[in-house]
């Protein structure tokens, strides 16, 4: 896939600390938010794919395309599943499946894929009685680069 490796190619640029990192190609960009960068991981604050390949797209295509990324992305910390499908703004909201959990909070991981045109990829914590906050994410550049595939395949 000539549009993920494109990004992994810009991931390993020197100094993208604290920067916005994307590629696009035919209509379809990729975009992270990064907030640390090392030789091998990164910390990230999302992921995100804006195509318009679901601009428009009807709630059963995007419900698909939901289903195609929980039944690929079986990688991370923790696995991840649809938790709540919007047919009025038609949008799938996936969630991780067990949440990290301590003492004092939890943390998971929120995929969106939304009719509009994006599919995006969040980590959120949340402390016991407060309000969730979105974290970094940290993952590998290997990762990175399989997650934008599998984001690329699930709308091809």
């Amino acid at each position: 896939m000539p549009l993920a490796h494109t990004l992994a190619g810009k991931l390993n640029a020197a100094q993208i600390d604290g920067t916005v990192v994307s590629a696009s190609e035919n209509g379809e960009k990729l975009v992270v938010r990064v907030d640390r960068a090392g030789t091998l991981a990164l910390s990230l604050f999302e992921l995100r794919l804006e195509t318009n390949k679901l601009t428009g797209a009807p709630m059963p295509h995007v419900r698909l395309v939901a289903q195609q990324l929980t039944d690929k992305i079986t990688y991370l910390l923790e696995p991840i599943c649809p938790v709540e499908a919007d047919a009025e703004a038609c949008v799938v909201q996936l969630r991780s499946t067990k949440p990290q959990q301590d003492d004092a909070s939890l943390a998971y991981y929120e995929l969106l894929v939304r009719t509009g045109g994006s599919i995006s990829l969040h980590r959120y914590e949340k402390p016991r009685g407060g309000l969730r906050r979105e974290v970094a994410m940290q993952l590998t550049k290997e990762v990175v680069n399989r997650l934008a595939g599998d984001f690329l395949a699930a709308v091809s």
